[in-house]
């Protein structure tokens, strides 16, 4: 599904390629700068669309403290380093292969509106709070939309789908695991 198919997505970032070779993130974060900080760091729920050459490769959402910024500077930053999960260090890897390559990868988001949501108190009182209810919802209905349209799911969704990472991501992440980080040559070899 192309990214242009969306009603009013918000486009958070272009990514490209780190080449400093002493840096564990193997790709670097450019900001959309018409975006406002206070869209980027809000703690909405909110769905992301990783797309590659304007093809929406991945579909995620997530309610961390810190708004988008937080979502994907933890794919940047824990990607490459420490104990990732393997989705984590496949999305790191996945993304510096396509940068690689040459192509285009961008990220976009639609949030959650606040709402008025009313909470019954242990002693019978009632309170009313503005609160964000999950991106996983926002992200499950987008991804039904997306699998009705394709009758799959967007290539790297790979633990919806049911399927295995590469084994060559999960071997990769066994060496991040002994204390081995990642390295963009490494990337290239298996591309030839």
């Amino acid at each position: 599904m192309n990214i242009n198919e969306l009603i009013n997505p918000i486009k958070v970032c272009d990514l490209s390629l780190n080449v400093n070779d002493n840096d564990r993130p193997l790709w670097n974060i450019n900001w959309n700068r018409e975006v406002s900080n206070y869209i980027l760091l809000q703690k909405n729920g909110r769905c992301y669309y990783i797309v590659v050459n304007d093809e929406i490769f991945k579909i995620g959402y997530s309610d961390c403290d810190g708004g988008i910024r937080s979502t994907i500077n933890s794919y940047r930053n824990s990607g490459n380093s420490g104990r990732p999960s393997d989705r984590t260090h496949g999305i790191h890897y996945l993304i510096a292969e396509q940068l690689l390559l040459g192509n285009k990868v961008e990220i976009y988001f639609h949030y959650n509106s606040l709402i008025n949501v009313s909470l019954s108190l242990m002693d019978g009182s009632t309170d009313t709070i503005e609160y964000s209810i999950s991106g996983k919802i926002l992200e499950i209905k987008n991804m039904e939309i997306y699998k009705n349209k394709h009758g799959n799911f967007p290539v790297w969704n790979l633990q919806e789908a049911g399927k295995p990472w590469p084994s060559y991501i999960q071997e990769s992440r066994n060496n991040l695991l002994s204390g081995n980080y990642l390295k963009l040559k490494e990337i290239k070899e298996r591309l030839k």
